[in-house]
């Protein structure tokens, strides 16, 4: 089936049609859940992914897939709808893109953090609210420790990094004495 619909038009009419029924978080975790599922599958990725199954074959998997997982039929009619427009293959080359469109309409922003050593609840609390303060939206932390950074903190928010560790900092010294 030809379509001049884009996989933009798609995502739009599925964040509309999510925020008009109130169910962006539940949409956002569906698909987070399904690019998940997708990564940890590489067989069911393939079927969805080639054209030697038939579309009701691909949708009938999906489907499947949607049921199984205890997706809304919101989640469930756009990936339906996805495959049937062969938006699928676009849709999986845009998977951050994507995911990062819905976490931004539902208010949600991820970020991780990365420390010398593994933080306690209240770093973590006080990185989270200092996060919010700068973002100007609710921010989910997670964390990851690399030594190799000495000290100080990274922050990884969607597309921006935040670089305050030693490492980088004597980096920096190390240049500016070199060119002098």
């Amino acid at each position: 089936m030809a379509s001049i619909a884009t996989l933009r038009d798609l995502s739009e009419a599925l964040i509309q049609s999510a925020k008009d029924e109130n169910k962006l978080d539940k949409i956002t975790s569906d698909i987070e859940d399904f690019f998940s599922v997708l990564s940890g599958t590489p067989e069911l990725k393939n079927v969805l992914w080639s054209s030697t199954y038939e579309l009701d074959e691909r949708k009938g998997v999906t489907s499947d897939v949607a049921s199984n997982r205890g997706y809304d039929n919101l989640t469930s009619n756009f990936l339906s709808l996805v495959l049937e427009l062969d938006k699928f293959k676009s849709l999986l080359n845009s998977e951050q893109t994507f995911v990062q469109k819905l976490r931004k309409a539902s208010g949600r922003i991820r970020a991780e953090v990365i420390m010398a050593t593994t933080p306690s609840e209240e770093d973590l609390s006080k990185v989270k609210a200092k996060l919010r303060e700068v973002i100007g939206q609710e921010v989910e932390v997670t964390s990851k420790v690399d030594p190799e950074i000495i000290g100080g903190i990274i922050a990884k928010v969607e597309d921006k990094v935040f670089d305050g560790s030693i490492k980088t900092q004597l980096e920096r010294i190390r240049s500016t004495l070199s060119q002098s």
